[in-house]
C-alpha cells in the first residue's frame, strides 16, 4: 500500500494538541413523524378485519345458546333462632344472645391472682368512698394473708421475689378483693352476715349490701365468666371443647340439635357443627327458664342476580385482557391433586356460569331455603333446587354449606349462621403447655412452658421450677454426696436421671376392659431434695391439674390419639371483642394447636457413667447405688 505523506505543519499540530477518546451512546430511540397530523395514527386501523372475525369464529364466540340471561330471582326461606345451649353431658340453659358463641363456650372463672385481687379491692374502696371511711374495717376483715407456713403455696410464693414483694406491698394498704368477692357470692351471703354484726346502723348496712351487689355486677361485666350451674364444655381427656346448641325444627315439631365435638381452634363457623339426628332435643335444667323460639317464614324477596367476579377470572371476549391478579392458568397440580384441578376447572371453564343472589340473614339462625325461582330475558321461570342427587344417593351428592348428620353419612339441607366473632384481640399466653412424645423414655411429657404467675400474667415455667428448687434447697438439709468406697473403678452405676419440675410425665396404661388399647395417665416425679417438701411434683397450671383441686382427688387420663407424633400445644389466653350491640366482651379461653415434633427429656434409668469426684448438684435427681 502506498504511503501518503503528512505535511509538517499537520504533524506538528497533532503533536502539540491533547486528544481524549470518546464513546457515542443513544439512550432513546423514537420515530420521526413525517407529518403534523396524528388523527389517522390514533385510529388503530385494522388492515385485515376478516382475520379477526375468523379467530372469533374459531373460538366459538358466534355460537348461539338456547338460554337466557337471568334478570330476576325470588328466594323464600324460613329461619329459627338458636335458643338452647348445653354441654354434651349436662342439661340445657338459655342461650345468651348478648354473648358471642365463642365466649359462651370458652369462658371460665378468672384466676384471682394478686393483681386481680388488688384491682377488686381498689374498686371496692372507690365504690364505698361516699358512704364513709370503712377502709380500716375491711382491712381487718379481708386482709392479704401469708400462706400457711411450710406449705407448698408458701414455697411457690417465696421462690418468686416479685410475687413476695407484691404481697407485702399490698398488706395493710388494700383489702383483699378476691376474699370479698367470694364472700358476697357465697350462699348464704357471708358479707351480709358479717355486716349485721360489724355495722350497727341499718341504713349503712343496706347501703354497703347494695354496693356489694354492684361490685359483683361490675366484675361480671368486666370479665365474662362461667357461673355455678353453667354447662361444662372443656373435655380434659380430649383436650377440646364439646358442646351442643339447638333451635326449633323448621319443618314439624321438636328441635334441631347442633353438636360440636372437636372445637379448639378459637373460631366457630358452620363447618364445626353436625346435626344430631338421633336426639329429639336438649333437655332443660331444673328451674331453667328458656324462652320459646318461633320459626319465622320470611316473605319472598326479589333480586337482580349479579354475575360472580373474582380476581383472574377469564374475560368473556377474545380481545379483552384479564387483570392477572390471580393467574389460574399457571396452576401446576399433580395428577392426584383433585382439589386444585376442580378449582382450576371452575375458574377457567365455569366461572361465568354463576350468579350472586344477596340475602341478609340475622346471626344465630338456622335457615332452610324453600326454593329459588330465576326468571330469564325470555320470561321463562326456573325453580332452582338444592344441588345433589335425589334420596337414596346421598354418598354421591354435593353440598357446600350443608350440615352433616352426626354419626350418619347423610347431610341436611340447611344453612347455619352461628353467632360467632368476626375479629378479636388476644393477650399473651397466661398458660402454655406442650404435650410431646418421648420415644426414648416411652412416655408423653406435659411441659409447662408458661404458668400463671402469682402476681398476675404468665411466667416462664422452667425458671419458676428452678427458682422453687433453689428455695427448697436453701431450706433443706445440706446436700452431701454419700460416702463412696474407693475401689479404683472407672465407672459407676446410677439409678436414674431427673427432669425439671415443669416436666409432668404421662405414662401409658391399658383402657378398662382392653388388653391392647392404651390411654395416657398423669403421673408424678419424686422431689429428691433432702429435707424439702415430701409431696411429689405437681403441675402448677390448670391444663394438667384436672382432678387435683377437688375434694376427692382423682386421676387424669388423656386419650392416646389426642397426642400425635408432632405433639400438641395448649394455650390459655384472654380474649376481647366488641359484640353486635357494641358491648365489649372479655373472657378467658383455651386453644389447641399442632406441636413441632417429638421431644427428649433425657430421663434414663440404670445408667453406667464414668466415676467423678464432684458432688451431685441439687438439680440432678440421680441416686448413685453402691
Amino acid at each position: 500500500m502506498p504511503q501518503i505523506p503528512i505535511p509538517r505543519a499537520t504533524k506538528a499540530l497533532f503533536l502539540s494538541e491533547v486528544f481524549f477518546p470518546s464513546i457515542t451512546t443513544w439512550n432513546r430511540l423514537e420515530g420521526r413523524p413525517r407529518g403534523h397530523d396524528f388523527d389517522r395514527s390514533l385510529r388503530a386501523e385494522v388492515r385485515d378485519p376478516l382475520w379477526m372475525i375468523c379467530r372469533q369464529w374459531q373460538f366459538g364466540e358466534f355460537d348461539g345458546e338456547d338460554a337466557g340471561s337471568a334478570v330476576e330471582a325470588k328466594v323464600q326461606l324460613a329461619t329459627a333462632r338458636v335458643n338452647r345451649f348445653a354441654g354434651l353431658d349436662g342439661p340445657a340453659i338459655a342461650y345468651d344472645e348478648r354473648l358471642p358463641l365463642e365466649a359462651q363456650v370458652e369462658r371460665e372463672p378468672i384466676p384471682l391472682d394478686l393483681m386481680t385481687r388488688a384491682q377488686l379491692g381498689r374498686y371496692w374502696l372507690k365504690l364505698i368512698a361516699a358512704l364513709g371511711d370503712f377502709k380500716a374495717l375491711y382491712l381487718g376483715q379481708y386482709p392479704f394473708d401469708d400462706p400457711p407456713a411450710g406449705s407448698e403455696a408458701e414455697a411457690h410464693l417465696r421462690s418468686d421475689p416479685q410475687s413476695w414483694s407484691t404481697l407485702h406491698a399490698l398488706q395493710r394498704r388494700m383489702p383483699d378483693g378476691g376474699k370479698l368477692y367470694e364472700a358476697i357470692k357465697a350462699v348464704p351471703d357471708e358479707h351480709a352476715a358479717w355486716l349485721a354484726a360489724a355495722v350497727p346502723d341499718p341504713d349503712t348496712r343496706q347501703a354497703l349490701g347494695d354496693a356489694g351487689q354492684r361490685f359483683v355486677d361490675w366484675f361480671r361485666r368486666t370479665y365474662s365468666q362461667s357461673e355455678t350451674g353453667d354447662p361444662v364444655t372443656w373435655s380434659p381427656g380430649y383436650l377440646e371443647y364439646q358442646f351442643a346448641c339447638s333451635a326449633p325444627a323448621v319443618a314439624g315439631e321438636g328441635q334441631t340439635v347442633l353438636v360440636a365435638e372437636q372445637y379448639a381452634q378459637g373460631h366457630l363457623d358452620w363447618y364445626a357443627f353436625d346435626v344430631d339426628a338421633q336426639s329429639v332435643g336438649l333437655s332443660d335444667a331444673n328451674g331453667a327458664e328458656i324462652p320459646p323460639a318461633v320459626v319465622e317464614v320470611q316473605p319472598p324477596l326479589s333480586f337482580v342476580p349479579s354475575p360472580i367476579v373474582f380476581g383472574g377470572m377469564p374475560a368473556a371476549r377474545w380481545w379483552e385482557f384479564e387483570d392477572r391478579r390471580t393467574d389460574l392458568g399457571d396452576l401446576k397440580p399433580s395428577t392426584t391433586d383433585l382439589a386444585t384441578l376442580v378449582l382450576a376447572e371452575f375458574g377457567l371453564v365455569f366461572g361465568n356460569d354463576w350468579s350472586l343472589v344477596p340475602y341478609v340473614l340475622p346471626i344465630g339462625t338456622l335457615s332452610e331455603v324453600f326454593g329459588v325461582v330465576v326468571k330469564d330475558v325470555f320470561g321463562a321461570r326456573t325453580l332452582v333446587r338444592a344441588a345433589g342427587q335425589p334420596d337414596g344417593a346421598e354418598r354421591t351428592r354435593w353440598g357446600m354449606f350443608d350440615l352433616s348428620l352426626h354419626r350418619e353419612g347423610r347431610v341436611l339441607e340447611r344453612l347455619f349462621l352461628p353467632p360467632a366473632v368476626g375479629k378479636l384481640q388476644e393477650s399473651a399466653p397466661l398458660e402454655k403447655v406442650i404435650l410431646a412424645r418421648d420415644e426414648m423414655a416411652n412416655m408423653v411429657w406435659g411441659v409447662e412452658q408458661t404458668i400463671p404467675a402469682l402476681a398476675g400474667g404468665g411466667a416462664n415455667g422452667f425458671e419458676a421450677a428452678k427458682a422453687l428448687e433453689r428455695y427448697l434447697v436453701s431450706l433443706g438439709l445440706p446436700h452431701v454426696e454419700p460416702p463412696r468406697l474407693d475401689t479404683g473403678a472407672l465407672i459407676q452405676y446410677k439409678l436414674g436421671r431427673g427432669v425439671p419440675e415443669n416436666w409432668i410425665p404421662f405414662i401409658p396404661v391399658h383402657n378398662p376392659g382392653s388388653s391392647r388399647d392404651v390411654r395416657l395417665q398423669r403421673a408424678a416425679m419424686p422431689r429428691l431434695i433432702p429435707g424439702a417438701l415430701e409431696a411429689p411434683v405437681e403441675p402448677r397450671g390448670s391444663f394438667l391439674r384436672a382432678g387435683l383441686d377437688e375434694t376427692a382427688r382423682r386421676p387424669y387420663f388423656v386419650h392416646e390419639e389426642e397426642v400425635p407424633k408432632a405433639g400438641v400445644v395448649l394455650t390459655r389466653t384472654y380474649q376481647r371483642t366488641r359484640w353486635s350491640d357494641g358491648q365489649v366482651v372479655t373472657w378467658l379461653g383455651r386453644r389447641k394447636q399442632v406441636g413441632l415434633g417429638q421431644g427428649s427429656s433425657g430421663l434414663a434409668w440404670d445408667r453406667i457413667e464414668p466415676t467423678t469426684t464432684t458432688s451431685t448438684s441439687a438439680g440432678d435427681q440421680t441416686a448413685p447405688l453402691h
